[in-house]
């Protein structure tokens, strides 16, 4: 008996905490902050944690299958389950930018623009950056105005304190030049809508 003390003092200690997280949730970005907080339990930070974001049968959201990418992408489960809704994935905490919202990390990237637009996707999609606040963008929230300027526009669900509004590396709704820094042109998606003119 004396052998099971470890197991049960190790069963003890992570009961609480999975007693403690429901098993779904009354809202899409209750949700996606629901998964964020409990994946930065996760001892591996240097990677990508994504799943699906699924609608039951009496309106509440749970998440779908856990997937853990590495530090550049998080591969989705395909076909996407019945019921999904949503989508949400981390950004990876490591280097010196994690807990800078200037970083380009802090924000969606233009692959996970293009995922929450992609015709076999089509739901709103989640961030949760490294700093630890928590990002949504809904599809065709994306305007371009000619092959020179884009805005992206996305909801802050978590925030910090001080605010990341206005220090993020792109602002939600802000136009911005489709340029690099080099001044060179950067293609404009095929998914943008055209500003009325």
């Amino acid at each position: 008996m004396a052998a099971l003390t470890p197991l049960l003092l190790i069963l003890s200690v992570l009961a609480p905490r999975a007693a403690a997280m429901p098993s779904s949730y009354g809202s899409l970005d209750e949700a996606a902050v629901a998964f964020v907080d409990l994946v930065r339990t996760y001892p591996e930070q240097k990677k990508e944690y994504c799943t699906w974001l699924i609608k039951e049968p009496g309106g509440r959201i749970r998440f779908g299958a856990i997937n853990e990418g590495d530090m550049n992408r998080c591969p989705s489960t395909w076909p996407k389950p019945a019921g999904t809704v949503g989508s949400v994935h981390t950004h990876p905490i490591w280097g010196p930018g994690s807990q800078d919202v200037g970083s380009a990390g802090q924000v969606f990237s233009e692959g996970d623009f293009g995922h929450a637009e992609h015709a076999d996707v089509g739901v709103a999609t989640f961030l949760g950056a490294p700093a630890g606040h928590v990002l949504r963008y809904d599809p065709g929230g994306t305007t371009c105005w000619g092959k020179s300027f884009i805005a992206r526009k996305f909801k802050i669900v978590r925030d910090l304190s001080p605010t990341v509004n206005g220090r993020l590396p792109i602002d939600s709704g802000v136009k911005t030049p489709l340029f690099d820094q080099g001044g060179k042109p950067i293609a404009k998606p095929a998914y943008c809508k055209e500003a009325a003119r």
